[in-house]
């Protein structure tokens, strides 16, 4: 788990360092300007998150209302825009003297209140229907005796909104909803760029595995190793390490374990001593996007810096001579 967080961290670290890299090459555009980039751009990505949800606020919906409210005068009146829900029965001659096709619209919550529906009726019969459509002024005679019994309830004629009806829409209007769904892979992709940001790239993950049986490094033995930070007055960016060779040397105290800095082109720089005075270290790994590197971070009066290994137990060799926490 701890490798799989650690290499999600450095996916994130990659992206912003590929952000900050190419904005620091365009014109007139300064180091603190490119730094901030990635955040700039992870704020940018979790508004885009966002409009799932803005977006579908600005979509009108009608006003969603029951049929006693129609008959109490509870809405906006002739010409609103109402959403109902009920069961839809269809009904026999024109209850408005009008031409059309009619049903009845039993309230959802009360079955004992309905209202007439014009329109396209045929495509919303049935139990438990959602209905939309404005309202308009009528006056609405039905014989109670006449109504199918699917309009009663057990036989009890309903109350009836005498002066309105409700004229369909060609197709009921959705209820407002928001694709939630398409707000993840912004949101995800937002946190790897602003992690990656405030971590840097490569990543390092410190990790407690230490073999502590291992034998430490004997005096003349050496590991050639890479780093990223400062060995004495040498460094290095832990994105593009440089090579050091890491030696073990008898001291007058005790064997000492020294960082010589490798360079491609003149004489090598002298040995720097690891140790004395106070030393820390943490061992663990460098993640990447694309590999995990054994590694460990040493902090010196000279040393100040992380060391990539080949293996897991040249690290462990190195780290027995250092004081790292367990």
């Amino acid at each position: 788990m701890r490798r799989m967080t650690g290499r999600l961290m450095a996916i994130g670290g990659w992206l912003a360092w590929q952000m900050t890299r190419r904005l620091a090459r365009l014109p007139r555009m300064g180091d603190v300007v490119a730094r901030r980039g990635p955040a700039v751009v992870a704020g940018a990505l979790f508004v885009l998150a966002l409009l799932p949800f803005v977006v579908p606020m600005f979509d009108p919906q009608p006003q969603s209302i029951t049929v006693g409210a129609i008959l109490d005068g509870r809405t906006n009146g002739v010409g609103a825009w109402v959403r109902l829900s009920g069961n839809v029965v269809a009904i026999d001659g024109s209850p408005t003297g009008e031409e059309g096709s009619f049903a009845l619209l039993a309230d959802a919550i009360n079955p004992l209140h309905s209202v007439v529906l014009q329109g396209d009726v045929a495509s919303v019969l049935g139990e438990r229907t959602n209905v939309t459509g404005h309202l308009a002024e009528a006056a609405v005679t039905i014989d109670p005796k006449k109504l199918p019994i699917e309009a009663t309830v057990a036989g009890t004629p309903p109350t009836i909104v005498a002066d309105r009806v409700v004229n369909l829409d060609s197709a009921p209007k959705e209820e407002r909803g928001a694709p939630w769904p398409l707000a993840i892979p912004p949101l995800l992709l937002g946190l790897l760029v602003w992690i990656g940001g405030r971590t840097g790239y490569p990543v390092f993950r410190e990790s407690f595995e230490v073999d502590v049986l291992v034998t430490p490094l004997a005096p003349g033995e050496r590991v050639p190793a890479a780093y990223g930070g400062r060995v004495g007055s040498n460094s290095a960016d832990l994105g593009d390490p440089a090579a050091v060779l890491l030696m073990v040397r008898r001291g007058p105290t005790g064997n000492v374990l020294t960082a010589q800095p490798l360079s491609d082109s003149g004489p090598a720089p002298a040995p720097v001593p690891i140790g004395g005075g106070w030393t820390s270290g943490r061992t663990g790994y460098v993640y990447t996007v694309t590999e995990t590197v054994p590694a460990m971070t040493v902090r010196s009066e000279a040393v100040e810096a992380t060391l990539l290994f080949a293996s897991i137990s040249e690290r462990d060799r190195v780290a027995a001579l250092v004081a790292v926490g367990r």
